[in-house]
């Protein structure tokens, strides 16, 4: 039963991974930064521009192939948490 909380789950778009950690594709897009711009809240999910116009930056994050964090508390509570860019 131990075994059953580390397995993959979908993505809830919660943003928790891509707000802890810059990609290596978002600092090679935007330079090293703190947050990366390319994360933003849709109003129902977070979601990132790279992925929605780069398909070869989807398949190198692993998109789709599941939450690599799922005992994060972020996904059971999936709203904006971080404040936008201007």
């Amino acid at each position: 039963m131990f075994a059953l909380l580390f397995l993959q789950r979908y993505c809830v778009g919660c943003g928790f991974c891509c707000a802890k950690a810059q990609c290596p594709p978002g600092r090679e897009a935007y330079g090293d930064r703190r947050r990366c711009p390319g994360l933003f809240w849709d109003g129902a999910r977070y979601r990132c521009r790279l992925v929605m116009t780069d398909a070869q930056v989807a398949a190198v994050l692993q998109v789709g192939e599941g939450c690599c964090r799922p005992l994060n508390r972020w996904r059971r509570d999936v709203r904006e948490r971080v404040k936008p860019l201007r």
